[in-house]
């Protein structure tokens, strides 16, 4: 039996693409962006949660009490967004043109909303879920934090980000 039964339509980590330097060499490296969860994509939530409960198996439960977390319609859009069909969160490339960030290629096109902070020298971009309201559904900022809101002293998700020129 599959994790979750044929209710799930999907199940992933999602994962993240970040370049590293090694040796002197810039490449790609791919690890979790969220370590120890899985996305679970289903229509039937309530027979997820049921077969999970039902697991013999205790590194499959998603909580204490076996309740899973649903993620809102802007968590679950960035989610999508980011990793696409795979679930891995490609290296976008952009330019910082007159002092804001414009993303070309990669899956933060168009959601430069979502970056809170850029650092240039480790090809970084650190985005601010909470932000998924008003950029990905048009929403009002001020929404309250939903399931991937990060702790108070958290910079942010970490992502690859390449900038090319800056003018």
């Amino acid at each position: 039996m599959a994790l979750g039964g044929d209710a799930v339509r999907a199940c992933f980590p999602l994962r993240r693409q970040m370049p590293r330097k090694t040796a002197g060499e810039w490449g790609i490296a791919t690890d979790l962006l969220f370590p120890g969860y899985l996305f679970l994509a289903s229509d039937d939530p309530e027979a997820v949660a049921h077969v999970l409960r039902r697991s013999t198996q205790p590194d499959l439960m998603l909580s204490a009490d076996g309740a899973l977390a649903a993620l809102t319609d802007a968590e679950a859009a960035l989610v999508h967004a980011l990793g696409g069909a795979e679930g891995v969160v490609r290296v976008s490339r952009g330019a910082i043109e007159g002092g804001r960030l414009a993303v070309a290629s990669g899956p933060l096109a168009g959601l430069e909303g979502l970056v809170c902070h850029v650092d240039r020298h480790r090809r970084a971009a650190w985005l601010d879920p909470s932000r998924a309201d008003e950029v990905l559904l048009g929403r009002a900022p001020g929404v309250a934090a939903g399931t991937l809101a990060l702790p108070a002293d958290a910079r942010g998700l970490k992502v690859g980000l390449e900038v090319v020129s800056k003018s």
